[in-house]
């Protein structure tokens, strides 16, 4: 028995989500647009034919995983962390300046002079301000320039998915990446992702330098 569990530590949730032959990436990223069903009865399928077909699960969070994702994803991820690292730099900076400027502090409280350490503690106190505001801009930037350069890649995965499943006789597919700790599979043969992220990199070969999918 195979206990599936969450592997991205930025999930925020977990949810118990049955999809339809789509893809939905993980909690915080960009999802792809659900395909669109057509009309049932109540016998479960157009004209009340019961729906046949297998079962299948995915992890989406896998998709972005460094080493066995999908490689366009993981290139769109990495293109955006190049883009930021100098506002990651600058700040992990300012942090150090702000560190010592305590460590000052604490090692002169007892022998420096008052005015001093109180116009230190001002700068202290200005410069944590700073770093604050700094890093909310910075995070707000950061997500939407994430969502901006892999949402085409995500819509790109949904579609390529659905047809993946769909030539495999799979008609509904739980993403076990939403569903925390919440479900044991007893046969790894249900699960897609493996085979899904080499057929995708296969289909869809990318550079480091690639963040969009190319037209199919």
């Amino acid at each position: 028995m195979k206990l599936i569990r969450n592997i991205a530590a930025a999930a925020a949730f977990a949810a118990l989500t049955a999809l339809s032959v789509s893809a939905q990436p993980a909690a915080g990223r960009p999802a792809a647009p659900a395909p669109q069903r057509p009309a049932t009865t109540p016998g479960g399928a157009p004209g009340g034919n019961p729906v046949e077909g297998k079962i299948a699960i995915i992890d989406t969070e896998a998709f972005a995983d460094p080493k066995s994702g999908i490689t366009r994803l993981v290139n769109a991820f990495n293109v955006v962390n190049n883009e930021f690292k100098p506002r990651s730099d600058e700040l992990q900076r300012l942090r150090g300046q702000y560190d010592q400027i305590l460590k000052d502090i604490e090692a002169t409280k007892n022998v420096a002079d008052q005015k001093a350490l109180a116009a230190k503690a001002d700068q202290a106190e200005t410069l944590k301000n700073d770093i604050e505001r700094r890093s909310q801009d910075a995070q707000r930037a950061y997500q939407k320039r994430l969502r901006d350069v892999t949402q085409p890649v995500y819509q790109d995965i949904g579609t390529a998915l659905q047809a993946f499943a769909k030539t495999r006789g799979v008609t509904v597919i739980f993403d076990v990446s939403k569903m925390g700790e919440v479900m044991f599979v007893v046969n790894d043969g249900l699960d897609l992702t493996p085979a899904f992220i080499a057929d995708y990199n296969q289909r869809n070969p990318a550079t480091a330098s690639t963040s969009t999918p190319a037209n199919r």
